[in-house]
């Protein structure tokens, strides 16, 4: 071989190495779904979406009575791995419709067991709640703080989840009856990665990288509220995924 032969193959190879590592590097690809109005991104590829029966019965806004909703629950599922969050999303299905004043008011204050942020919506337009608990051990946190039918769905599919989990839930709802309600189960070990502490006293057993992701994720949801799209942009969490295989359809 010639060393012009040899210096092209050389080149070849570290090119094709470039592109190879180029790739590696790219961020996972976004999944997209769809919850009544609101049109959900997370930021990785490795989210699957499990439909819930749901019966409508959200209230709120400036009229009585039934708002159409949907209900839908996302799980965090690489390959052959169980999952390391759930995501369990609410929302209306209509539009809006005119804007009045709120005639029902949500508590959100802080408690020695959990951290809440938000207002109280009666006669306002708008009332919005972000809530941070600590972390519990799973079976705790799914009867208590979850719906039945999503502990149902947990045992019927078998899903072995982390041994604890926090919850960080965060609702925002406006006066024509557009609303949004995003539960989170995640483990403890996950949340934002920066190191900010927050600026207010955490209750014990709440942990600062859940506030700082909580606080991304009220922003988020407030953002689609108020955007014609619904467009829900979930913010990135660091999870550490435990390998075991999960049945997403149980029965089959």
């Amino acid at each position: 071989m010639s060393r012009l032969s040899m210096e092209l193959d050389s080149r070849m190879r570290q090119a094709v190495a470039a592109v190879l590592l180029s790739l590696s590097l790219q961020p996972a690809s976004a999944a997209e779904f769809s919850v009544g109005r609101v049109e959900v991104i997370f930021p990785t590829d490795e989210w699957r979406e499990v439909s819930l029966p749901d019966k409508g019965s959200a209230y709120g806004g400036d009229s009585s009575g039934v708002i159409e909703s949907e209900t839908k629950l996302f799980i965090q599922a690489p390959s052959g791995e169980h999952p390391g969050a759930l995501v369990l999303i609410r929302a209306n299905a209509a539009g809006m419709r005119s804007s009045g004043t709120m005639i029902y008011s949500t508590s959100c204050e802080t408690s020695e067991y959990y951290l809440a942020e938000g207002n109280a919506g009666f006669q306002a337009r708008a009332a919005h709640c972000l809530v941070v608990f600590p972390a519990y051990a799973t079976e705790e946190v799914m009867s208590k703080l979850a719906p039945p039918v999503v502990w149902d769905w947990l045992r019927s599919s078998r899903a072995q989840l982390p041994r604890s989990m926090a919850t960080i839930w965060s609702r925002h709802s406006v006066s024509t009856g557009t609303f949004l309600d995003v539960h989170v189960f995640l483990t403890p070990q996950a949340g934002a990665a920066d190191d900010d502490t927050p600026d207010v006293k955490l209750p014990s057993g709440v942990l600062p990288q859940h506030v700082r992701w909580g606080r991304q994720l009220k922003e988020a949801v407030r953002s689609s509220v108020y955007s014609i799209s619904g467009k829900l942009r979930m913010p990135s969490m660091d999870i550490k995924p435990h390998k075991l295989v999960l049945n997403l359809n149980p029965g089959n």
